[in-house]
């Protein structure tokens, strides 16, 4: 079995983008802002009618402000939408955000930190509102898998 050597350039790539910093504080959490409608045409039905037909869309934006030298609120604009045949069956929007609080680093590293180490650490939080929500409206539960913070931003940053 063959290992692909990384080369040192590479690995300081890795190590510089990968290991910001674990000294990220979490100061407090909080859903700032929460809608859920669920559409008429779907306020009952059975599992079945949803399994295989269903086209979700799920949209995230990452926002922040800086509340003082070491503090920054991280704001998740979460959009998730639920398609059945062409018909809208819900919509949730909710904003969750986060007061972190960083060590002393440059401006790069921080940048880094807002746009993937924060929500990487908020993402959990959404994943189980939006389950919440779903079991206690009627719909099925669904899914929603990991995001890698760190590909959504090295792709939002090609220019």
């Amino acid at each position: 079995m063959a290992s692909k050597q990384i080369n040192s350039d590479e690995y300081s790539y890795y190590v510089e983008n990968l290991l910001f910093n674990h000294e990220i504080e979490i100061l407090s959490q909080f859903v700032k802002d929460f809608s859920f409608e669920k559409k008429e045409d779907y306020a009952f039905f059975t599992e079945e009618d949803f399994k295989g037909k269903t086209d979700f869309s799920l949209n995230i934006e990452v926002e922040n402000e800086k509340r003082d030298n070491n503090s920054v609120l991280v704001s998740l604009s979460v959009n998730l939408e639920a398609r059945i045949n062409e018909k809208t069956a819900f919509i949730l929007e909710m904003t969750y955000c986060g007061l972190f609080k960083f060590p002393n680093v440059n401006e790069e590293v921080l940048k880094k930190q807002i746009q993937i180490e924060c929500p990487r650490m908020l993402f959990p939080y959404i994943r189980r509102i939006i389950s919440q929500t779903m079991v206690e409206s009627g719909m099925p539960n669904i899914d929603i898998k990991n995001i890698n913070f760190f590909d959504l931003y090295k792709s939002n940053n090609q220019d």
